[in-house]
C-alpha cells in the first residue's frame, strides 16, 4: 500500500476514535482535545512512513543478500571452451621425442602435412635412408602439432564473446565476479598455449640444427667408409703384385 494512503487510514481511525461521543445516558457533548489530536495524528503518520521506509529497507537487503549469495556455475559459461583438444591441445611432454625425432608417422594433421610435402621414400633400409624418411616425419609433426595448437587459440578466440554477453547479462555481484574468474582463467589457458608454443618452436629450431648435423656426420661416416675402401683396395693390390 502506498505510504501516504496508509497513513491517511491510520489518521482517519485516530479521528474517528477521539471524536467518539459519550453514553447517551450522560447527555453530554465530547470535549475534544484539539493539541492532543493533533500531536496525536502527527506521531501516528509518521510511524506509518516510518514503518513502510523499514520494509524497503529489507527488501533492499534481501536483494543484497541474493546478490551476493546467489551461486554461479563457472563450468556452464562458454560450455565449448569445457574441451580438453582446446584447454591443452600439445601432445604429452614424452611423446614429444618420437615426434619431433621423426620415430613416430605422422597422423591427424601431421598426415596432412607429410601427404603435402611429402615426393619420395627410399626404401634400400640404409641408415641414411631411414634417417631422410624420419626427417620428413619430423617436419610434418611439427607442423601439425603447430596447426592444431592455433586452431585451439582460434577457437578459443571465436567463444570469447560468450563470456561478454554473459558478462553483459550479469545481475548481481557474483555473477560478475564469476565471470571476471572466468575470463582470467582462459587468458592463463591462453598464455600457457603460447609458452608451449615457444617451446615447441625451440624444439623445432633444433631438429633443424639436428639434421645438419645429421647430413655432417653422414658426410663425414661416408668419406671415412669410401677412405677405407680405398686404402684395403690398394693393399689388395700392392698384395697382387
Amino acid at each position: 500500500m502506498n505510504p501516504n494512503r496508509l497513513a491517511y487510514v491510520v489518521v482517519s481511525a485516530v479521528v474517528m476514535l477521539s471524536l467518539g461521543v459519550a453514553p447517551e445516558a450522560a447527555a453530554q457533548m465530547a470535549v475534544i482535545d484539539s493539541a492532543n489530536l493533533g500531536q496525536n495524528i502527527q506521531t501516528a503518520a509518521q510511524s506509518v512512513i516510518a514503518v513502510e521506509q523499514l520494509k524497503a529497507q529489507l527488501s533492499q537487503l534481501e536483494q543484497t543478500y541474493q546478490m551476493f549469495t546467489n551461486p554461479t556455475n563457472v563450468m556452464s559459461m562458454a560450455a565449448g571452451m569445457e574441451n580438453q583438444s582446446i584447454e591443452n591441445p600439445m601432445p604429452m611432454a614424452n611423446a614429444m621425442a618420437g615426434l619431433v625425432g621423426g620415430a613416430t608417422a605422422p597422423s591427424g594433421a601431421a598426415a596432412s602435412y607429410f601427404n603435402q610435402n611429402h615426393v619420395f621414400a627410399p626404401t634400400d633400409g640404409s641408415a641414411a635412408s631411414a634417417q631422410l624418411n624420419a626427417n620428413g616425419n619430423a617436419i610434418a609433426n611439427i607442423e601439425g602439432i603447430a596447426s592444431t595448437n592455433l586452431a585451439a587459440i582460434q577457437q578459443r578466440m571465436q567463444d570469447l564473446p560468450n563470456l561478454e554477453s554473459d558478462l553483459n547479462a550479469a545481475t548481481s555481484i557474483t555473477q560478475v565476479d564469476a565471470i571476471n574468474g572466468r575470463i582470467a582463467a582462459e587468458s592463463q589457458f591462453v598464455q600457457a598455449q603460447q609458452a608451449q608454443a615457444q617451446n615447441l618452436q625451440v624444439l623445432a629450431s633444433e631438429q633443424a640444427s639436428s639434421q645438419q648435423q645429421q647430413q655432417k656426420e653422414q658426410f663425414v661416416e661416408d668419406m671415412t667408409n669410401a677412405s677405407s675402401d680405398y686404402s684395403q683396395a690398394a693393399a689388395a693390390d700392392n698384395t697382387g703384385q
